[in-house]
């Protein structure tokens, strides 16, 4: 699944480079794109592409305005599949790393690219590393890379920690990252190579980022202690 806004200049590769690796390595996949309605010409480009999909490999479903973190949370929850791909709009990354995930899946139930060479500002460096810590002092999880992207997730493991999540969840995959470790599921772990544009923050996008930050840490807190009640039962 594919949580997009205004990616024209990248969903048409997005979407070729991984049918191709799909394809490729002969998976039955679907590709779902969840889009906030773009203003910039994404959606004719993938209704074109739907278009030409005889497999119908290609779905589109249009939620307006809603943000990010709740859309891949939707994505996660809509998927009836044994596995989720969750991958970013942005052609920020390869294809690559993905052969490497799928080729273990057996003997995991979370695969995860560690994004390394990534170009943002302190802020949002920050930002990630805070997440880890949380994750790890928090959930005692040993993922490196808490808010990846890039992540193969076996839906029969994934589901149960699902409904731990509030429905508006601003960061779900730093909450899913320590929720896999606080669940001791099995983690496979590999390095993808961040190629996407320099990320930076200014002004007013830098308060959000923090409010955003701020708001998440409460709600990772409110459902660490939900976790916590139901072990403890």
């Amino acid at each position: 699944m594919i949580p997009s806004f205004n990616e024209a200049a990248h969903i048409s590769k997005v979407i070729d480079d991984w049918s191709g690796v799909c394809d490729r390595l002969a998976i039955d996949y679907q590709i779902v794109i969840y889009d906030a309605q773009s203003t910039d010409g994404t959606l004719a480009i993938i209704e074109e592409k739907m278009a030409h999909d005889q497999l119908r490999r290609l779905d589109l479903r249009i939620r307006p305005g809603l943000a990010h973190g709740p859309s891949v949370l939707m994505g996660y929850r809509d998927s009836t599949a044994p596995w989720v791909l969750q991958m970013d709009s942005d052609n920020a990354f390869g294809t690559s790393a993905f052969e490497l995930l799928w080729a273990h899946r057996e003997d995991f139930d979370i695969l995860l690219g560690y994004r390394v060479g990534r170009q943002s500002n302190f802020a949002r460096r920050l930002v990630t590393a805070t997440s880890r810590l949380i994750v790890r002092r928090m959930f005692r999880s040993p993922v490196t890379d808490a808010n990846t992207p890039y992540r193969l997730m076996r839906v029969s493991a994934l589901g149960p920690l699902l409904v731990l999540l509030p429905d508006d969840a601003i960061a779900p995959n730093v909450i899913i990252s320590g929720l896999t470790g606080y669940s001791r599921l099995r983690i496979f772990q590999t390095e993808v190579r961040d190629v996407g544009a320099p990320v930076g923050t200014a002004g007013l996008a830098k308060f959000k980022l923090w409010r955003a930050a701020v708001h998440s840490f409460v709600q990772v807190v409110r459902v660490r202690v939900k976790a916590g009640r139901l072990r403890a039962r």
